[in-house]
């Protein structure tokens, strides 16, 4: 029966809360962090594999929504995609165990439910392939979209999917119904993670704070409380976790990946592959290059005015070292830099660029390190944890599987750099970590401009919570 059910809202912000009338009921009722992050970059896929495994996108290896790998672009959103990665990477998806697998090592069971895309839900337990839990996804309604691991699973309701439905979100209806009537009392998975997708696309045709938004966050919340109240009347004591993948900002201006590319050097155009993510872009190299020659990439692409913070490894002025960002990169095969398109312009405004590909602008948008993109909701609530606490205390997406494993009563593998939310009452009164120490990183490329990196640090972890350049 399920115990832990984990609820993932895509693009949901931290301010959007309050237009959720349910889900700030579960806010007084349970736990919240003021100061809950996503990984970075924040984009979708990255969150999802670092759910899936605790672990950083510089280790999972899940950098963006699209990757550069062995001189393929990979869509991390299609599971053939993901298939091709897993043979490039030696029949492993991610090199790390997930939290999936790690149950079925202990005889528990994870299954995740997705109206995302559907290589998004394989992300969330990319064990199901081999049988371990199962992944389903089926956005929009359809035989050819549908998806689902086992192939016990995909045949068992290949003849059930609707063709079509009436009224908005039908998927998060679907889901509902099948995590209600199917997944718990056939599959009976001991941890449930659900994903929804459907405030993400609205958001990002329409942008932030909008009547389309608005409207989409009173659709999702009357189906956030029907999902859990389904799912507690079979399993009263299920602990409730809902969060977020990143969050959102309106797009202040677009940069086209074009005019980005002829930056590089032309000596070079042929050694450099862009990779655009909406709010960030991925540098990669496809041949070995001398140092002269990366600082002359790097330097061209921080000179740009639209650049945001820049970080990678290379003596250029106003460029940020990985390490505090990725964490570890030993996942990151040709990475060079990840560069955020957010900054300040002269007077102090923040501009938000989106990468633009195929002449496709988007009204809203995320992946940059600004804390608008950065910061998102995490509330828990269930028997394990303290009822009407807010938290200051930093957390981030690593932070929710180990959190899950010490619900279950299993050891943390130490492959999860997590830490456990032990301040949010778990299994006891709450003992808390000592308080968390501030600190910057700044990288100057001038007095007029200068770049600042924003952590905090607690019990041995370290988060980023998000990443400025000003100009004046």
């Amino acid at each position: 029966m399920v115990s832990t059910l984990l609820v993932v809202i895509d693009g949901l912000r931290a301010t959007d809360v309050r237009k959720m009338p349910f889900l700030t009921e579960l806010v007084h009722r349970g736990v919240s962090y003021r100061q809950a992050r996503s990984v970075a970059p924040s984009l979708t896929r990255p969150a999802a594999a670092s759910l899936a495994s605790g672990a950083p996108p510089g280790v999972t290896g899940i950098q963006g929504n699209r990757l550069w790998a062995d001189g393929h672009l990979i869509d991390t959103g299609r599971p053939d995609h993901l298939e091709l990665l897993r043979s490039l990477r030696g029949d492993r998806l991610l090199p790390v165990p997930t939290l999936g697998e790690h149950l079925a090592d202990h005889g528990r069971k994870l299954v995740a439910v997705g109206t995302g895309s559907n290589g998004c839900t394989l992300l969330l337990n990319p064990g199901a392939v081999d049988g371990h839990g199962a992944a389903i996804g089926a956005r929009p309604f359809g035989h050819d979209a549908f998806y689902a691991q086992p192939e016990s699973v995909r045949l068992r309701l290949a003849d059930s999917l609707p063709r079509a439905a009436d009224g908005p979100f039908p998927e998060l209806d679907w889901a509902t119904d099948l995590i209600v009537d199917y997944v718990i009392p056939e599959l009976a998975p001991d941890v449930l993670v659900l994903w929804s997708g459907e405030l993400d696309d609205v958001q990002h045709d329409n942008g932030v704070d909008g009547p389309a938004g608005d409207a989409a966050l009173s659709e999702i919340d009357r189906r956030l409380r029907r999902l859990i109240d389904r799912v507690r009347e079979q399993a009263p004591h299920t602990d409730v976790i809902v969060t977020a993948d990143h969050g959102f900002s309106n797009a202040t201006h677009t940069v086209d990946v074009a005019d980005i590319e002829s930056l590089i050097p032309p000596s070079l155009a042929d050694a450099v592959r862009l990779v655009d993510n909406n709010g960030g872009l991925l540098v990669y190299a496809q041949r070995r290059l001398r140092t002269t020659q990366i600082n002359a990439i790097l330097d061209a692409i921080v000179s740009a005015g639209w650049s945001g913070p820049v970080f990678a490894e290379g003596d250029v002025p106003g460029v940020l070292p990985p390490a505090g960002l990725w964490s570890t990169r030993t996942a990151a095969d040709g990475l060079l830099a990840y560069v955020s398109l957010t900054y300040h312009d002269r007077l102090g405004n923040p501009r938000i660029g989106h990468s633009v590909r195929d002449s496709t602008r988007l009204a809203g948008g995320h992946g940059s390190t600004s804390a608008a993109d950065m910061r998102i909701p995490l509330v828990l609530n269930g028997p394990s944890f303290r009822t009407a606490h807010e938290s200051s205390f930093p957390a981030d997406h690593l932070d929710i599987p180990t959190t899950i494993c010490r619900l279950m009563g299993l050891p943390v593998p130490p492959t999860m750099s997590g830490r456990v939310l032990s301040e949010a009452g778990l299994l006891g009164p709450g003992n808390a970590p000592a308080l968390p120490e501030d600190r910057r990183v700044v990288a100057e490329r001038g007095a007029a401009d200068v770049t600042t990196a924003h952590f905090q640090h607690l019990a041995g972890r370290q988060y980023f919570l998000s990443a400025d350049r000003h100009r004046s």
